[in-house]
Parts: structure tokens; C-alpha cells; sequence
């Protein structure tokens, strides 16, 4: 006995395998797309470079982040210690406090949140600038009416090391030269020689001078005198000091 299939039970087969056939090239276009965006095996991984800079307050430094694992490369930038220890920017800028100390900041993964790296700022306040000192040797001096002294000045904390020097008093207690040497007044009394800063005007030294009159001789004229009894007669004295001869009142 011989059997034959229907025309029409043939062409369903037929339609059935050529579906068959469809769904399973479907089903490797959606698993290839899928391996070419996540490689299989590999985790994602985050590097920011610099690591660990260092800056002054208020300083700047650009991070850079690579991000490895994913074709999506992109990161969120934050601070750990929040905004009191600087701020970053969505492009890596960093601008650290105005306060020193260890700071952290984070880029973490876009594609996964889990994955994140660290870079260490260190925040060092800057020296402040040195304090400009004077000094003036000798510490104090006596000198003679009319007579000199010599005075030096140090300068510290300052590259320019010149001094302007004056006498306290003004003209009546003395001058002092652009070198330092002091010419005392007649009057006898206690005067101050300055010298002040040419870097910092508000920087001075000052040394007291007593100035001392010293009488070298007294002379007196006529050196002799004769005079009858109850006669009267002019004498005239003059001094001699460190200033000069002088006519005694």
C-alpha cells in the first residue's frame, strides 16, 4: 500500500522549519551584540592620576580618571570629607581649602558605582614670610659734646639690608650721617640715634647717647694782677671743652 502526502501538509513543514530557522539566527544577533558592549570576564576598573599631589591652600590640580571594563568611560568626581575640604568639578578640577591638611578625592564609575579611586591631597599652608629685624651696636654710648660716635645696624629677615638713620630729637639733641656716625650737640643730655628699616619702614632699632660736657682747661687773664689797697680789678676766665673755648660768664 502506498500513501501520499498532501500538497497543502507539506508546505506547513516547510513554513514550520524556515520559522525555526529565523528565531534562531535572531536569538545569535541579540548574544553577540550583548558580548561586544560587557566583554566577558573582565570587571570594570577605575585609575585617577595624580595620586597624591600636594598644593598650597586654595591650590589647583586636574584629575584625570581612566576607567577600564566598560565602553562606558565616564565618572562622578566628589570629595570624601564634603565641601569644608575643597571642590571638584565634573572635569577633574580640584581647588583645595583655605585650611592645611589630608584631603581625598573620588572618581567613581558611571557604568558601575561599585568601582571607584581614591587620590590623596596633601594641603600645606605656606611659610609665612620672615619678620625684619634691626639691631644697632653699640647698645648704648657717652659721648663728649661736640665729639662722635660711630654706630653699625643688622638687618634680618630681608634681603635689602640698608637703614635710614636719624636722632630722635631732632636737630638739637645731634646729626648722624648716612654711615652711622653720630656728632653729638653741646648741650649736655640723653639723646637717641635711630636707624629704621629701608625694606619695612615700621622697622626701627634705637640706642640712647649721653652726651657729657668735659671742660679740658680754664684759663684766666690777666695771669697777674697788682692792685693798691682798696682797688679794684677786671679779671676775664675762658673755658676750654670738647666744643671749643668759651668766655665764662
Amino acid at each position: 500500500m502506498s500513501f501520499l502526502v498532501a500538497p497543502h501538509r507539506s508546505n506547513a513543514l516547510q513554513g514550520l522549519a524556515l520559522a525555526l530557522a529565523l528565531a534562531g539566527c535572531g536569538t545569535g544577533a541579540v548574544q553577540a551584540s550583548s558580548s561586544a558592549t560587557t566583554p566577558a570576564g573582565q570587571s570594570v576598573g577605575v585609575r585617577v592620576t595624580p595620586e597624591a599631589p600636594s598644593l598650597a591652600p586654595s591650590g589647583q590640580v586636574v584629575f584625570a580618571a581612566a576607567v577600564t571594563g566598560t565602553a562606558d568611560t565616564a565618572v562622578s568626581w566628589s570629595v570624601s570629607e564634603g565641601s569644608t575640604a575643597g571642590a571638584v568639578t565634573a572635569a577633574g578640577v580640584y581647588t583645595a581649602p583655605a585650611v592645611a591638611g589630608t584631603y581625598h578625592v573620588v572618581a567613581t564609575s558611571v557604568a558601575d558605582s561599585t568601582k571607584s579611586s581614591t587620590a590623596t591631597v596633601t594641603v600645606t599652608a605656606t611659610a609665612p614670610p620672615p619678620t625684619v629685624a634691626v639691631a644697632v651696636a653699640p647698645t648704648s654710648a657717652s659721648v663728649n659734646g661736640c665729639q662722635t660716635a660711630t654706630f653699625t645696624a643688622s638687618v634680618t629677615g630681608t634681603s635689602n639690608t640698608a637703614v635710614t638713620w636719624s636722632v630722635l630729637e631732632g636737630a638739637s639733641g645731634g646729626t648722624v650721617s648716612t654711615s652711622g656716625v653720630y656728632t653729638a650737640p653741646r648741650a649736655a643730655g640723653t639723646y637717641h640715634v635711630v636707624a629704621t628699616s629701608a625694606a619695612d619702614g615700621t622697622r626701627t632699632a634705637s640706642v640712647p647717647v649721653a652726651v657729657v660736657n668735659k671742660v679740658l682747661s680754664v684759663a684766666v687773664s690777666p695771669g697777674t694782677l697788682s692792685l693798691a689797697a682798696g682797688a679794684s680789678g677786671a679779671l676775664a676766665a675762658t673755658v676750654t671743652t670738647t666744643c671749643g673755648t668759651f668766655a665764662a660768664n
